[in-house]
C-alpha cells in the first residue's frame, strides 16, 4: 500500500510540474508578444502620423462646410 501511494505521489508532482511548466512558457509567450506589439505601435502610430492622416480628411470636411454654408445663402 504504501508503494502505491509513493506511486500516485510521484505521478501527482510530475503532472503538477509538467502543468506548471507549461503555464510558465504559456505566459512568457503572451508578455514577449505583447512587449513586440507594444514596440510596433510605437513605431508605426504617434502624433505625427495620425495628424498626417486626418488633414485631407479636414480639408474635405471644411470644403463641404463652405459648399453647404454657400448654398444656405
Amino acid at each position: 500500500m504504501d508503494k502505491i501511494n509513493e506511486i500516485i505521489t510521484a505521478v501527482l508532482i510530475s503532472v503538477t510540474g509538467v502543468f506548471a511548466f507549461l503555464a510558465k512558457r504559456l505566459f512568457a509567450s503572451v508578455d514577449h508578444v505583447n512587449k513586440r506589439i507594444d514596440r510596433l505601435e510605437d513605431k508605426l502610430v504617434d502624433q505625427q502620423f495620425l495628424e498626417g492622416q486626418i488633414s485631407p480628411i479636414r480639408a474635405d470636411v471644411q470644403l463641404i462646410l463652405k459648399h453647404l454654408l454657400a448654398e444656405k445663402k
